[in-house]
Parts: C-alpha cells; sequence; structure tokens
C-alpha cells in the first residue's frame, strides 16, 4: 500500500485536502453500506465531498429568559460530485468499458434506465432505482455515506472552458472515521486503543487492522472490513471472527478507516475542443454557439418524514416528481439567429444535438428532441458582439415516450 497509516498517525501536519478520493459502490439493499473495490474508484474535480448536519434549536420551554436545552431536528445527508467527461478514446469496438464503474453507477442513479449493448445509453423511460454507498477517503479521516442517490446533474459546455457534470444528491447517513493505536494484546472481538481515540471509530463504520509495517492484518486481509458494533470509551468492538492477529505488545497495531486497494480509473477528459451542436431550427451557416447546458433534476421525494427515524428512513426515496430537463444556450445575434428568434413564436419545439469528442471515435451524445424555447430578450451591451440566451424545458414526443434526454456513449 502506498499510503502509510501508521506514519499518518504519527504526523503532526493537519488533513491535506489534495489527499481526497472517492470510491462508489451500487448496494444490494437499499442504505446497507457496500464496500468498493479499487475498480469503483471516480475521478471528480475539487469541490466535491459528503456533508451531514443536525441543525438544533433552542427549547421553548419557559424558565425565565436564560436558554436551557435544545430541540434536534432530523439529520441531513448532501454530497456534490462535479467530474469530467472521461471517456476511454482508445478502444476500438462498442462496449461499455469506455466508462468507469462509478461514472456509470452515477448515469443510472439519475437517469434510471441504462442499455450497455452495444455501447452505454441511458433515458428516463425506467424511474431510478439505484442506491450507492460513497466512501470519501482522506488522510486521516474518512467518510462513509451509504444509502446515497443522485437527485440532480449539472451538465455544462462552454465554448472556452472544461466540459463537466456536476452530480449532487442525498444519502442516509455519514460516518467519520479516522486512526487509532493500539498496544494491548487485542483479543476476542475488541481492540483497545489509545486514551480518547475510541471517538474516532462510530458504530457502524468499515475498518480494518493494519500492522506497524504497514501490511494489513489476517484478520481483515485485502478487500475485506470489519463492522465496528459497539464503542465504550476506548474499547472498540468488532464483528466477525474472534481477532487472532492484532497483538500490539510487541509492535504497535492500528485500527483505521476501511480503504479500497489499488484504485484505478480512466483518465481521459474530453472538454469540448473537439465536438459540435445541432439545433434543427436555426441555420448551419456561421453556426457558432458559445455555451451550452443541461440541467437534469429528478425531484426526489426524500422519505425523511418516517417516525422514529433521525434521517431518511423506509425506502429512503421515492421518483415523486418530475423529471425537468432544461436546456440553455448561448449564441451571438447574427443573420441566422434573426430566424432562430422568429421560428421560436411558433412554439413547436426544436431537436438538439451534442456531441462531445471526435464523432469518428469514442464520443458522448446528447440528444434532445423537442426543447421549447421561450422567446428572450435581446440586451444589448455596451460594445463587441451581442450574445443572446434561450433556456428551454425539454418535453417527450409523444405518450410515453419518456425521451426528453437519451445520452450515448458511442
Amino acid at each position: 500500500m502506498a499510503k502509510s497509516y501508521p506514519s499518518l498517525y504519527a504526523s503532526g501536519n493537519d488533513s491535506i485536502a489534495l489527499e481526497q478520493k472517492m470510491f462508489l459502490k451500487v448496494e444490494s439493499v437499499r442504505g446497507t453500506m457496500a464496500l468498493p473495490t479499487g475498480a469503483d474508484f471516480l475521478f471528480h474535480i475539487g469541490g466535491g465531498s459528503v456533508n451531514f448536519s443536525q441543525p438544533v434549536e433552542s427549547s421553548p420551554h419557559k424558565s425565565g429568559r436564560h436558554n436551557t436545552s435544545v430541540i434536534k431536528q432530523k439529520t441531513t445527508t448532501a454530497w456534490t460530485l462535479p467530474t469530467f467527461f472521461n471517456i476511454d478514446t482508445t478502444l476500438g469496438g462498442a462496449g461499455a468499458a469506455e466508462l468507469d464503474p462509478a461514472a456509470r453507477l452515477l448515469h443510472r442513479s439519475m437517469f434510471g434506465f441504462e442499455n450497455t449493448v452495444p455501447s452505454p445509453v441511458y433515458d428516463a423511460s425506467v424511474p431510478p432505482n439505484d442506491t450507492f454507498t460513497i466512501m470519501e477517503i482522506g488522510d486521516v479521516w474518512a467518510k462513509q455515506a451509504p444509502g446515497c442517490f443522485v437527485d440532480s446533474a449539472n451538465m455544462t459546455f462552454p465554448g472556452d472552458g472544461q466540459a463537466q457534470t456536476e452530480w449532487a444528491g442525498m444519502g442516509k447517513t455519514v460516518y467519520l472515521v479516522g486512526i487509532g493505536k493500539s498496544v494491548t494484546a487485542n483479543a476476542a472481538n475488541t481492540v483497545t486503543l489509545a486514551t480518547g481515540e475510541g471517538k474516532r471509530f462510530p458504530v457502524g463504520a468499515k475498518v480494518m487492522i493494519i500492522d506497524a509495517l504497514n501490511a494489513k492484518s489476517t484478520d481483515t486481509p485485502a478487500g475485506t472490513a470489519r463492522n465496528v458494533t459497539a464503542v465504550a470509551g476506548d474499547v472498540v468492538t468488532l464483528d466477525g471472527a474472534a481477532l487472532a492477529d492484532a497483538d500490539g505488545t510487541v509492535t504497535a497495531v492500528y485500527l483505521v478507516y476501511f480503504e479500497p486497494e489499488s484504485p484505478v480509473a480512466i483518465n481521459d477528459p474530453q472538454t469540448g475542443l473537439t465536438g459540435s451542436i445541432t439545433i434543427t431550427g436555426y441555420g448551419t451557416i456561421d453556426n457558432c454557439v458559445r455555451s451550452m447546458s443541461v440541467n437534469c433534476t429528478n425531484n426526489h421525494e426524500p422519505q425523511d418524514f418516517c417516525y422514529g427515524e433521525a434521517g431518511l428512513g423506509g425506502p429512503l426515496f421515492t421518483p415523486g416528481g418530475r423529471l425537468n430537463v432544461e436546456v440553455s444556450l448561448e449564441l451571438n445575434l447574427n443573420k441566422d439567429l434573426v430566424g432562430f428568434l422568429n421560428h421560436l413564436r411558433d412554439f413547436s419545439g426544436d431537436e438538439i444535438t451534442l456531441i462531445l469528442g471526435n464523432a469518428s471515435g469514442r464520443h458522448l451524445q446528447i440528444e434532445i428532441p423537442k426543447v421549447i424555447f421561450p422567446v428572450p430578450e435581446i440586451p444589448v451591451p455596451e460594445s463587441g458582439t451581442i450574445p443572446v440566451t434561450f433556456t428551454g424545458n425539454a418535453l417527450q414526443t409523444g405518450l410515453d415516450a419518456a425521451d426528453e434526454i437519451t445520452i450515448s456513449y458511442l
């Protein structure tokens, strides 16, 4: 393992943001933490994280003008993951391998339907159903978040920047896990840590045991983890068989957050230097699109109203709201756009096709067969070109067509 947990434990440094890594794994049971592998690594851009909060308010009990207690509210777990479009353009034939498993999982959780033959295709013909575990790994800490799902995906394609998606959603809870040291002969199912370190291990967290040489204990071999079932002071109880390789009396052993080994991922971002945007009602002459964005929102109903649950309960979410696909285009005013602006008054809808990458190789294709733009205002700047912004909603082409948007990796 490249990371040395004993060295991190001994370090006096504060945590370093650049050490952050993300792993996503689909859950077989909603809200039950899944254990990712190195293949579940996701390349993401700075700014993504999993965040847990639980607000409180002062108790309304009257005993004078002084506050005496608080009332706890429901917990909230929310996350964001900005990503580039990483597509393996070296592949010759069609197939699902041009996307990482974690990236495919985000698409499936957002749109619902996935077909991988011959290449990945996503649309909203099936309501989203997957939940997944996010493991956000730092240096002296990790966040483990089960029961996560995507509620929105904002895809942006600027003409002068990087194409990317900001995925966002919610989850059931977050376990914040650290690193602890033991110098005792741990047996049965308990690990006794140094004074005060038991607080670093919440009940429900996934952990592993590391020896002083930074090797995994046989009690938690590669690809496995133990669950924290109880914490009493600095004595941490784990599930599974009795510990047989956790004697820290000669050389210390370390209880640490679970981390997948050997992360692998596609690192081939398609940033928009090559691609095209076609709009049916707009002329092809001088068709310069300054930027395009597609903001998809599921409007899921989070199940945060269950009695006896501090956060999300029951099935965690229901696709109870309408899928919204908002399309925004920015173009310069020119002779072709004059005709397009007049055409919009028909409100007949336009088809938009976006290609990201080389159309003759592996690339992304987004098809929006019917988007209706309201007629926009045309503010004229003091100098330069005159940009016009069009913002409209994508509609299905017919009853039960569910074809507002189709995302294909061809």
